[in-house]
């Protein structure tokens, strides 16, 4: 994976604020198949990479409140189908593991295959719930529990 083009990025969001933030460690790989098919994705993210756009927030998201990057340091994703919906619009199916839980999500990609790259490009829902990440926030300002995960990913051919 290209990380000058690559941007793995986030939008959390609490009752009076959004948060945008995402990581700057990760690699990854694309399989491709006959006529440039793709057949699968897996990638691996550094936890302690992660920024948002307030270092206090940071600094909190490192700690055992939310990713806990003491003990869970790495993420990774495995592709187990990637289904061409139209054109260029797939359908992703893998097993993400984060925070020390493991689940099968899916979510809409493009993905577009040149004779340079593989880009794929995702917009989705994650809830931080389904994989331990429970810190509630203030009661006067709840988090919420829908992360927006935002990928742009570059993998060179």
């Amino acid at each position: 994976m290209d990380g000058a083009t690559s941007a793995f990025e986030w939008v959390g969001a609490k009752i009076t604020k959004e948060h945008q933030g995402g990581f700057t460690g990760y690699e990854g790989r694309v399989v491709l198949g006959a006529e440039n098919t793709v057949l699968g994705t897996e990638f691996e993210i550094d936890i302690s990479s992660a920024f948002s756009d307030s270092d206090k927030l940071t600094k909190h998201l490192l700690d055992p409140d939310f990713f806990d990057v003491e003990t869970f340091a790495k993420a990774r994703f495995s592709s187990a189908d990637i289904q061409v919906a139209e054109g260029d619009s797939h359908r992703v199916k893998g097993v993400l593991e984060f925070h020390g839980n493991t689940r099968t999500i899916e979510f809409p990609a493009t993905i577009a295959v040149s004779d340079t790259a593989v880009n794929v490009q995702a917009d989705f829902p994650l809830n931080r719930q389904d994989f331990g990440v429970s810190y509630p926030g203030k009661p006067d300002d709840l988090i919420k529990d829908q992360v927006q995960i935002k990928l742009n990913l570059s993998f060179p051919r």
